[in-house]
């Protein structure tokens, strides 16, 4: 379902391994994991720290992926895992780069773009209605994207 701002972001899908043999926790996560659009997410139920799954992950798809602990433990523990978003475009929605890419929304507001009102708009179509210079507010959202959260 995607938010009232007009995005097409939606809430991330829960993939609940407690009850799954363990021998094929891994394989499924990683099957969802491929499966994610660049920019999407899933959140990872388990019954224990997936911290080796993070090192694996680490060693397999190193630099693809996102990981944010959101519960831990002493019985459950969430985590979201994203793949990392695409590289942004100008054709790209406000609302999109909004929610897929760190410091994005900083960027928009200190460019006077509103990421709410404006969501549906292409970044192309909002640095003009703000008076932005397109590669501008491109190469300020790159920069945010490559600066550590």
């Amino acid at each position: 379902m995607a938010h009232d701002c007009g995005c097409n972001h939606t809430a991330p899908m829960t993939l609940d391994v407690r009850d799954m043999e363990p021998r094929i926790r891994h394989p499924k996560i990683f099957e969802t994991f491929d499966a994610l659009a660049p920019g999407s997410a899933f959140v990872l139920v388990n019954d224990h720290d997936p911290k080796p799954l993070f090192y694996q992950f680490e060693a397999e798809r190193k630099g693809t992926f996102r990981w944010r602990y959101l519960e831990e433990g002493p019985e459950v523990w969430r985590v979201e895992i994203g793949k990392a978003p695409a590289a942004i475009a100008s054709d790209d929605t406000v609302g999109d780069v909004a929610h897929r890419h760190a410091g994005a929304l900083e960027v928009l507001k200190a460019m006077g773009i509103n990421h709410c009102c404006g969501a549906g708009l292409t970044l192309r179509e909002a640095a003009a209605s703000a008076g932005v210079p397109l590669d501008a507010l491109l190469d300020a959202l790159r920069d945010a994207q490559k600066t550590p959260a």
